[in-house]
């Protein structure tokens, strides 16, 4: 027997260790950034040197030209970009550290994830880590005795709320936004599969996410989580519409006050965050039309001094414009906005193409997943800019590999 395992590990090859590596990054990344970033650079390292070994860099496949010089021209954009901050030290040092790693693993993807059911089992790990996440957060917010930010809540506005979920991400919007994601993946894995034990984990694991979402108090969330469910039942699962309203409506029941009273403060400038996005809204709709190149790279927080309409506090550090879109904007400019939508709707309709292939349900269930993610962080963007955290951003782009890596391999598999 250990002859065997000792001749099994002699056939493990930096490739395979690469492979395990980033199967293991994926399952870190959203439960910490710092043990995340050991393992990706030790994985990219790795990656290198089997480059180097095998003399080729390549990811194995040609991406779509619809795809490739939309997103080339976006990455070139951002990096000329800093060249034009306000700090180009400082923007050029974020630049590499962000898109480095953002790159870096999307990379990783797009070579190592492409054999057999790789990305299946990259999805699964992915999974099982957003579980953990999740019941972190429920386990938090009701046997934790940490404390909470109180620059998440506004006690003034909100008095019966006393603390949000946070979990293993830095704050509650952040892992609101993580939640959406995953559970945008739970709902379209689930549909076209036809039952069995995985069906019976993506209930579990939604449920688990479903829970620790209403305990962030995420109201943009809230909203993108509801479109991410309208559309399973709409156009993934007809099936789905009654449990969908069955199940809002007993929500709504059982926290109507609390919930009902944080919802409709939407529509209300009553606490500071609403009057702060709109004031955000305005600083950076102004500085797009003073820079339409934009200010470069990171540079939202070094212009936004100059754009403070609300709080006129130049003490106050604004790292972005809490808004996906105007951000991009404002920083890449016109041209990276449009880029950004290009690229986006390019691998939107990659993602739908595939649903409609003749392929393993689990294939069509990612690329369901995929264009339901897409909808849930558009809509959670319209009020906040969660893919500045880096592990946000990091997971953004792997799923972004992983459907087209899904496109190039689905008439095979």
């Amino acid at each position: 027997m250990k002859r065997e395992i000792l001749l099994n590990a002699e056939h493990v090859t930096l490739e395979q260790v690469v492979y395990f590596l980033l199967a293991l990054l994926l399952f870190i990344l959203p439960l910490s950034a710092p043990l995340a970033g050991i393992v990706f650079y030790v994985c990219f390292t790795l990656a290198m040197v089997d480059g180097f070994k095998r003399k080729n860099f390549c990811i194995g496949f040609q991406l779509p030209k619809n795809v490739k010089y939309p997103l080339l021209a976006l990455f070139c954009l951002s990096a000329l970009s800093v060249l034009w901050s306000a700090n180009v030290e400082a923007s050029a040092f974020n630049w590499f550290w962000v898109v480095g790693q953002e790159a870096g693993l999307f990379y990783l993807m797009l070579r190592y994830g492409v054999k057999g059911h790789r990305s299946l089992f990259l999805m699964k790990v992915f999974m099982v880590g957003a579980a953990i996440v999740a019941a972190y957060g429920i386990w938090q917010y009701f046997l934790s005795n940490a404390l909470q930010d109180v620059d998440w809540i506004d006690h003034a506005a909100f008095p019966e709320l006393t603390k949000r979920a946070y979990g293993t991400l830095e704050n509650p919007n952040i892992l609101a936004s993580f939640l959406v994601l995953a559970g945008s993946y739970c709902v379209g894995i689930f549909a076209p599969l036809r039952g069995g034990k995985t069906r019976i984990s993506l209930i579990i694991i939604f449920i688990l996410t479903a829970i620790c979402l209403l305990l962030t108090f995420s109201r943009g969330n809230w909203i993108a989580f509801f479109w991410v469910l309208f559309i399973f039942c709409a156009f993934f699962y007809h099936k789905a519409f009654l449990p969908f309203i069955g199940g809002g409506l007993m929500v709504l029941y059982m926290g109507w006050g609390l919930l009902a009273n944080r919802l409709m403060s939407i529509f209300q400038l009553q606490d500071t965050s609403a009057e702060l996005r709109v004031s955000y809204v305005e600083s950076a709709v102004a500085m797009i039309k003073e820079h339409p190149f934009g200010v470069g790279w990171y540079g939202y927080q070094f212009a936004f001094p100059d754009y403070d309409f609300y709080l006129h506090d130049p003490s106050v550090i604004m790292y972005h414009a809490h808004n996906l879109f105007l951000n991009i904007g404002a920083e890449l400019g016109i041209l990276g906005l449009i880029l950004f939508i290009c690229l986006m709707w390019q691998l939107f309709k990659i993602a739908r193409q595939i649903r409609y292939k003749q392929v393993k349900p689990w294939v069509r269930g990612i690329a369901c997943g995929y264009i339901a993610s897409l909808v849930g962080l558009g809509i959670s963007g319209l009020s906040d800019y969660t893919l500045f955290n880096i592990q946000m951003g990091m997971l953004f782009w792997a799923g972004n590999a992983l459907i087209l890596i899904l496109h190039n391999r689905c008439d095979n598999i």
